[in-house]
């Protein structure tokens, strides 16, 4: 039987050491926090990575031996071991980074989408089985004249909104109520249709109230929440007071609408609100 002599030690520290570690770690690094593995796979991957590496520091050892037997210098030697210790700490760094990528969940929610959900969960906006009428139930929150802007565009043949809601966000209210405008939208109230859920409501080209639905009015305020302090409550009543005096509503009812303190609720008679003009059939 033949036994293999040991290579000598440069070819060695090359072809047993350098060059297949450094295929290993390159293999390592361009799939980290791409390729994520089963948890199994890993495990068995590192097992077969474990036993090569102590094969590589067994035949580099083997080549270190038979090159001192020939009175060969250190150096090199040293330098193998060297690589053996830095390709090490390499590759538990690397295998390690494998380990918790796989362990992540499968898929990591940007903050803006979770926003977006938070938000779309405060309201549903949903079409009728003819899908000629739009319904809004909840709050009025950001994001709103987003999606109703795509519903409204995927959807040419709507004809009315219908509405139900206690109010929210005054900027998305104004977006959601330009929309009904420039689409000539009918509103419907089912409900209460209060704060700036009006807004929408006056936007309406025809507007009516179901039996048992009501609007309500109050002065504006600000939400808790950072301050804004370049907002003025007056001028922002005074741009919706305007958008209620185009619609057709009477100067009295707006003397009226926003004497009411924010935190209560003035809701006009149905004869009140047909005398203003909120009502148009």
């Amino acid at each position: 039987m033949t036994i293999r002599a040991p290579l000598a030690l440069p070819h060695s520290f090359w072809l047993h050491l350098v060059l297949p570690r450094a295929v290993i770690l390159l293999a390592l690094t361009a799939t980290d926090g791409l390729l994520r593995l089963d948890m199994r796979l890993l495990y068995a991957l590192l097992a077969a990575d474990a036993v090569f590496f102590i094969w590589q520091v067994l035949r580099f050892q083997a080549s270190a031996d038979s090159h001192l037997r020939g009175m060969g210098g250190m150096t090199l030697i040293w330098g193998g071991y060297l690589v053996l210790l830095i390709s090490g700490f390499a590759s538990i760094s690397l295998w390690w980074g494998s380990f918790l990528f796989a362990a992540q969940p499968e898929t990591t929610e940007l903050f803006t989408d979770r926003m977006d959900r938070l938000h779309a969960a405060q309201y549903q906006l949903s079409l009728s089985d003819d899908d000629t009428a739009l319904t809004f139930n909840g709050t009025i929150t950001y994001g709103l004249t987003k999606r109703a802007t795509e519903l409204l565009a995927a959807n040419p043949q709507l004809v009315s909104v219908t509405l139900t809601s206690i109010g929210g966000h005054i900027y998305e209210a104004r977006g959601f109520a330009n929309l009904i405008r420039a689409r000539g939208l009918n509103t419907v109230v089912e409900g209460d249709c209060s704060s700036a859920c009006t807004l929408l409501f006056v936007a309406g080209a025809r507007r009516r109230l179901a039996p048992d639905a009501r609007l309500g009015f109050h002065r504006y305020a600000l939400e808790p929440g950072p301050l804004l302090p370049n907002l003025d409550l007056a001028k922002e009543q005074n741009k919706d007071l305007a958008f209620f005096r185009a619609q057709g509503i009477s100067e009295a009812f707006l003397m009226q609408m926003f004497k009411q303190p924010s935190s209560a609720l003035w809701y006009p008679s149905r004869q009140q609100a047909l005398q203003a003009g909120l009502l148009v059939q």
